[in-house]
């Protein structure tokens, strides 16, 4: 190809393009891994407008890990089923990490809408709120014989995590069961729960909720529900459903336990 047709560029030039240091290319060119156009007569390296489809490929290539030696081997011996074969693996690499984006980045907005929550809401009082119905995934039922531990409730949520495939405590909650509630036994968790959309997931019904904010330690909720109790029959409603527990500040953004936020939700109905 005649050099005086087709548009070059200095090292300094096409690392630019790239936004990165000259001394990459150097370093590509010492391992045969991409070469410059040419040489210029004081002793120069160029590079021309086709190389830049050629680097952009491989500098993506690498941004997704791919080893140099095996970006090395294809260079070697390129080929139409050659390439074919390394973007379909590839490809492979970048779905996955999307997914792990896309799974951060839901996270991060539930982080976001519940810390918000938790900051702007007053404590101790309790609302009465139209629910729609949401899908739950529910973990094995705990123990009925015997109030809840702190050891076997983190030893639920780690396996109940490892079930479900989700992140974090955000999305995580527990259920006390109404019978539970309407006994007076409030220290035994019936099982937990995530919202989710899979096909294996339950419906929370619809309805009037009341919803209440306690802040304090997850320890000391259940001293909290006999006030819960009395101020919803004080309201004239009986509860119809189960309590769902929400942890809107934990440890994540609090440094002691007395200000972890917890919201609580039961099912209720006129008397």
């Amino acid at each position: 190809m005649d050099r005086k047709h087709v548009k070059t560029f200095t090292t300094g030039e096409f690392a630019h393009r790239f936004g990165i240091k000259k001394d990459t290319l150097f370093y590509y060119d010492k391992i045969g891994l991409f070469h410059p156009a040419g040489v210029h007569e004081n002793g120069y390296r160029y590079y021309t407008m086709p190389q830049l489809d050629a680097f952009w490929t491989i500098q993506s290539l690498r941004e997704l890990n791919v080893p140099i030696k095996e970006l090395e081997r294809y260079l070697d011996n390129p080929s139409p089923q050659g390439l074919l074969t390394l973007s379909h693996q590839q490809l492979r690499h970048v779905e996955q990490e999307i997914q792990k984006l896309e799974d951060i980045r839901k996270l991060l907005k539930l982080v976001v809408s519940q810390t918000e929550e938790a900051i702007r809401v007053p404590f101790g009082e309790v609302s009465l709120v139209e629910l729609e119905a949401e899908t739950m995934l529910y973990s094995e039922p705990f123990p009925a014989d015997k109030d809840t531990s702190n050891e076997e409730w983190f030893a639920r949520y780690d396996a109940f995590m490892k079930e479900t495939g989700l992140m974090g405590p955000a999305y995580i909650g527990s259920v006390l069961s109404q019978e539970d509630l309407q006994s007076g036994r409030f220290g035994r968790i019936h099982r937990l729960y995530a919202r989710s959309k899979d096909s294996a997931a339950s419906l929370r019904p619809a309805g009037l909720y009341a919803v209440t904010y306690y802040k304090g330690s997850l320890d000391e909720i259940p001293d909290y529900y006999p006030h819960l109790v009395q101020q919803i029959t004080e309201q004239g409603l009986q509860i119809c459903g189960d309590a769902y527990e929400e942890y809107l500040i934990h440890v994540l953004a609090a440094a002691v336990e007395s200000d972890f936020v917890t919201k609580i939700s039961i099912e209720v109905t006129d008397s």
